[in-house]
């Protein structure tokens, strides 16, 4: 969904992404992470993405996007959800990167297709007009097999990395090699240097289990300024509940976030943008948007 309108705290008022531009430009706003949710009791962090990128370099105008969660109730949020399933059971995906060539792979973030199927009792047309039937799906699975053998999902991307594949993705940046899609968690250069373009961040992680939600934090550190700390982010309860997979499911999260002894995870996260630190605490999170932008794999599992 996106945000017309967010809540500066410098101004005390709502302003439109071309408006705070405009006031960046002229010195009235100093940074990109002073906003927040317009919702009613509702303080869930906003970032002006590219609001501090030069024009000349932009490839996209600034624009509003939550960082953190809401307030519970808050009607942003559903309004968020639903766009995000109506995204995902759409036939294509606009937030997936472009698909091209063979060599160059499409980051595929729709919903898992689900094929449901019933047992009946057959007479022998019935039978024949199943094999008829199958041999139209293995050739319309054929035919998809071929049109899909450049995408993969958030899962393959993982794989394919991991194995050092020689990919080239295709982003708003450009042409980009796979190994640069991925970046893992480290506090090697400063959060403020990391471009507003959608990557995936990795590291080794710990799942906490709490009462509404699920805690992963990951082991090595992150900074930004002089502070350093290991980000962190929320899977919130709604995002289980509506979970296309087994390994996001409640019973798998509880598994393994109430192991004795816990073990950690060799985690992915898609982000649109980097990790930001809180407005009003010491800490560094990244906003988890839907559980298929999430992967993980047992640590030492590679």
């Amino acid at each position: 969904m996106k945000l017309e309108q967010a809540l500066s705290l410098s101004l005390n008022r709502e302003i439109s992404a071309e408006q705070a531009d405009r006031l960046y430009a002229q010195g009235i706003l100093l940074s990109k992470h002073l906003f927040e949710c317009p919702g009613p009791n509702c303080h869930a962090q906003v970032t002006c993405a590219n609001l501090d990128k030069p024009r000349r370099l932009r490839k996209r105008e600034p624009y509003f996007k939550f960082v953190s969660e809401h307030a519970q109730g808050c009607p942003l949020e559903e309004q968020s959800d639903e766009e995000f399933r109506r995204i995902q059971n759409s036939k294509t995906d606009p937030e997936a990167l472009p698909f091209i060539r063979e060599d160059i792979v499409d980051l595929d973030l729709s919903a898992p297709n689900k094929r449901v199927t019933h047992d009946i009792l057959a007479t022998e047309k019935d039978k024949d007009s199943t094999k008829r039937g199958k041999r139209a799906d293995k050739e319309d699975d054929d035919e998809n097999s071929k049109r899909r053998h450049s995408r993969k999902r958030l899962s393959g991307l993982v794989e394919a990395f991991i194995a050092k594949e020689n990919l080239i993705l295709n982003t708003v940046e450009g042409n980009l090699h796979l190994r640069d899609f991925f970046i893992k968690i480290s506090d090697k250069k400063n959060l403020d240097e990391y471009l507003d373009e959608p990557r995936v961040y990795f590291g080794k992680a710990w799942l906490y289990i709490k009462k509404n939600y699920y805690l992963v934090r990951f082991d090595n550190e992150m900074r930004i300024g002089k502070l350093k700390c290991k980000p962190s982010f929320f899977i919130p309860e709604r995002l289980v509940d509506h979970s296309d997979y087994q390994r996001t499911s409640r019973e798998t999260l509880n598994k393994i976030a109430m192991a004795k002894p816990l073990k950690p995870l060799y985690l992915f996260i898609f982000s649109e943008l980097p990790p930001v630190k809180k407005n009003d605490g010491d800490y560094i999170n990244f906003k988890l948007d839907n559980l298929i932008h999430l992967y993980f794999l047992k640590w030492g599992q590679k």
